[in-house]
């Protein structure tokens, strides 16, 4: 069973792992750690936000297949929550380029720098949804 401490742990490490990156510039080297923490950490915000709305009971795992598409993501997250739309739809964007980053040839700076932003931006939303900085 994951706690939100859990959560929040490993929001950190991978966090750590994508500033590390950019600081040595290593985004296109290391394109499928970014591709994976960008995912991962992403997915982990999520279930913060799920956890601490008490949406979910304690023992759900969010896991990343859950957002391969739109009609599953809605499938498996059919209730309200807030910003349940865009998130959604940023989930799903996330997991297009978990996959474009993490299998396959290398792919342009630009793909990366998306998955970047993209989690930044999915972070940004979760913490203005929860009052607080993660």
């Amino acid at each position: 069973m994951t706690t939100i401490e859990e959560h929040l742990k490993a929001i950190a490490g991978f966090e750590n792992d994508i500033k590390e990156k950019i600081q040595m510039n290593l985004l296109v080297e290391r394109q499928k750690i970014i591709g994976f923490a960008c995912s991962e950490g992403a997915v982990n915000y999520f279930a913060v936000l799920l956890h601490s709305k008490k949406l979910v009971t304690e023992g759900f795992n969010v896991n990343h297949t859950f957002f391969a598409s739109r009609e599953i993501a809605e499938s498996r997250f059919y209730f309200k929550f807030p910003k349940k739309d865009e998130l959604l739809t940023n989930l799903v964007e996330m997991e297009m380029l978990r996959e474009k980053l993490c299998y396959g040839r290398t792919k342009s700076i630009s793909e990366i720098e998306k998955a970047v932003k993209l989690f930044y931006e999915i972070k940004r939303m979760i913490e203005e949804e929860l009052g607080e900085k993660i």
